[in-house]
């Protein structure tokens, strides 16, 4: 199965073969941990004594348990950069190698990432929505005696948040923002429905 977030090689499918045989009942706790750190950007995941419980309760290797942990820092560094419905995830992680549980899981725990994510996004743009403030004039240049038929129409935008900025622009450069706005908008209203 093709994705196209994310690509398959050999180590890939190595590291997935080796967390498929990790234990369901302490999986969960180790993802998460791992991507409690990842949001921390720590460099150090698990301390050298945390290594080595780790591989006697998964019963693996020092090499097998550093090439799990890598493996799966690098599929949810993926995964938190696309947007899926959980159903398609899941089904994508299935067709890299993963077996059922091990899908349920990241889903799981990908959702949860999300949510909390969107969640602290929405609660900033709330915040900051009531306070933005916008409005806008319209001039026109005009030229001197001997070109009196030249006059250039610009708008001011004027954006007032924390701080204030103002913006000119010409009929054409207006227009073109105007066509990403309906662009962005016409996305959102597509993953709305």
């Amino acid at each position: 199965m093709e994705c196209n977030w994310i690509k398959i090689s050999p180590s890939l499918s190595k590291g997935v073969g080796v967390i498929n045989q990790l234990d369901e009942t302490r999986f969960e706790q180790f993802l998460r941990r791992i991507v409690a750190k990842l949001k921390l950007q720590s460099s150090e995941i698990f301390t050298e004594d945390e290594r080595t419980k780790l591989e006697k309760i998964f019963g693996i290797d020092q090499e097998s348990l550093v090439l799990s942990i890598k493996t799966l820092q690098y599929i949810f560094k993926r995964m938190l950069k696309y947007i899926f419905m959980p159903a398609n995830l899941k089904n994508d992680l299935k067709g890299i190698g993963f077996n059922n549980e091990k899908s349920d899981s990241l889903v799981k725990v990908w959702s949860a990432e999300t949510r909390t994510t969107l969640n602290e996004l929405g609660s900033k743009t709330n915040e900051n929505s009531e306070s933005l403030n916008f409005s806008w004039k319209l001039n026109a240049e005009l030229s001197s005696d001997y070109r009196k038929k030249c006059k250039v129409p610009k708008a001011y935008l004027s954006l007032r948040d924390t701080k204030d900025t103002e913006i000119e622009l010409t009929h054409p450069e207006l227009y073109s923002i105007f066509l990403q706005f309906e662009s962005i908008q016409n996305d959102l209203d597509n993953l709305i429905k």
